[in-house]
């Protein structure tokens, strides 16, 4: 199979290279990454501007390696124009941070991602809370032989997937989860001058249903999560609409 490898992280992002490792079994692997580190540029894609490509020596362990001047989202988007490869799969990660809960309306990784299923090509997100946590690159085989296997990511959306906190070891095992409600939260703090403001990051906890990816997390397994495009609230909808 032909998989391309994204991320938010920038093309010398550690992560980057140990996801073209851990899919090397699985086909030819192809990268387009950004630039720059984009953390956080959530879904935004550049459509009135020129963007600079470029090639690098390729990662190893992939056919090429595509530079994008741009979003995570433009990374997706590039390198499945400028590559001449009809792709099944790209794979966005692997994350420095979870994005779990509410990351997921922030996150690069998870938009990269999104990106793809929107052109028409099945797409997974992968993030740990590091990228140095030793068992990575052999976890990620392991689970990405068995989605592969069972062709889990050809859903009618993208798969989620989060390595728990760093404090484990290793992960317990795998749960398939829904999304928690965890938020991050900012504090924005005036400084001496009026037109600055400094920026508290905090992040707020709630009582979280047992199968959410917060609670995966938190207790030391590997979360998957199905996210969807379709965004419609149907239960909304229906009660607008006067519906039963």
């Amino acid at each position: 199979m032909n998989i391309l490898v994204v991320n938010d992280d920038g093309y010398q992002a550690d992560g980057l290279a140990l996801l073209v490792k851990s899919l090397q079994p699985f086909g030819n692997i192809y990268v387009s990454a950004p630039k720059e580190h984009q953390s956080a540029k959530s879904h935004g894609i550049t459509i009135k501007s020129r963007i600079e490509t470029f090639m690098v020596d390729p990662i190893p362990g992939s056919e090429a390696t595509l530079v994008v001047d741009g979003m995570p989202a433009d990374a997706t988007r590039l390198g499945l124009k400028v590559f001449n490869v009809d792709f099944d799969l790209v794979v966005s990660g692997i994350n420095y941070g979870p994005n779990i809960a509410k990351d997921i309306f922030y996150s690069g990784t998870v938009s990269a991602a999104l990106e793809a299923k929107i052109l028409g090509v099945p797409a997974i997100a992968i993030s740990a809370p590091h990228t140095n946590l030793s068992y990575l690159v052999d976890e990620t085989i392991k689970l990405m032989d068995e989605i592969i296997e069972a062709k889990l990511y050809e859903g009618p959306g993208i798969l989620n997937i989060n390595y728990p906190k760093a404090s484990y070891p290793k992960p317990l095992g795998v749960k398939i989860t829904t999304m928690g409600l965890r938020l991050q939260h900012a504090e924005f703090i005036k400084s001496e001058r009026v037109d600055i403001f400094h920026i508290k990051s905090s992040i707020i906890h709630y009582q979280e249903q047992p199968e959410s990816d917060v609670i995966a997390y938190d207790e030391g397994y590997i979360s998957i999560t199905p996210l969807k495009l379709d965004r419609t609230d149907y239960s909304w909808l229906n009660e607008i609409l006067g519906n039963e």
